[in-house]
């Protein structure tokens, strides 16, 4: 694989995460040749750069079991739009946490022991595509890291299903004729965040989420 078949990964990402506003084919073209035509100013430059270097991480290091250190360096290639100290897990006292349209979401900060134990209960699924949207989840939910949990999670998932020869990828809900399908995802993301829901966003993911690997 290269990077240009994570597009769907990318794009839907960047779009829901972080508000990107160039188009997929211009992203597309990014991520296969560099060319930067087409892509809407510095701050999308960089956060494109990030999700690239991202992607290309993860295809480098197929089969990489996912644990806290591997979660740590997913992170650390977000080095231009995301956190000042890329790979850094944050602690209690930086209080950094999300705001979402249901309150504050700060959990307590986690140790890297923590973060094993957590990735080894949601790969414990009955089947790959779930243990996927398992991790994605939980991995957000409990903010890792001082920025790019998100990234960093969605990325780990299509690390996890990569590795274990699946056919299918992870994206992020996202239709381009249908805005809600965005705001639903993120409605039911931050009622997992705050008030432990996680059926909602769970089946959305399993539903709507999954595309097919170009191999």
């Amino acid at each position: 694989m290269n990077v240009g078949q994570l597009l769907e990964v990318i794009f839907t990402a960047g779009v829901v995460f972080d508000n990107l506003s160039t188009s997929r084919p211009a992203t597309g073209r990014f991520l296969e040749t560099g060319d930067t035509t087409g892509v809407r100013g510095r701050g999308d430059l960089a956060l494109l750069e990030d999700l690239k270097a991202a992607g290309e991480f993860i295809l480098s290091n197929t089969g990489t079991p996912i644990s806290a250190a591997y979660l740590r360096r997913i992170n650390a290639t977000l080095t231009r739009s995301a956190a000042l100290n890329p790979g850094s897990l944050r602690t209690d006292d930086q209080g950094i946490g999300v705001r979402t349209r249901y309150g504050r979401h700060e959990p307590p900060a986690v140790s890297e022991q923590a973060l094993d134990v957590l990735i080894t209960e949601t790969l414990n699924s009955d089947t790959s595509k779930d243990a996927a949207v398992d991790l994605f989840l939980e991995i957000a939910r409990a903010q890792p890291f001082e920025d790019g949990n998100k990234r960093t999670a969605i990325f780990a998932a299509n690390s996890y299903l990569i590795g274990e020869g699946s056919s299918l990828l992870l994206t992020v809900p996202f239709d381009e004729k249908d805005p809600s399908v965005a705001e639903h995802f993120n409605d039911f993301l931050a009622r997992f965040y705050v008030f432990g829901e996680k059926e909602p966003v769970r089946e959305l993911l399993v539903g709507r989420a999954f595309v097919d690997r170009q191999r």
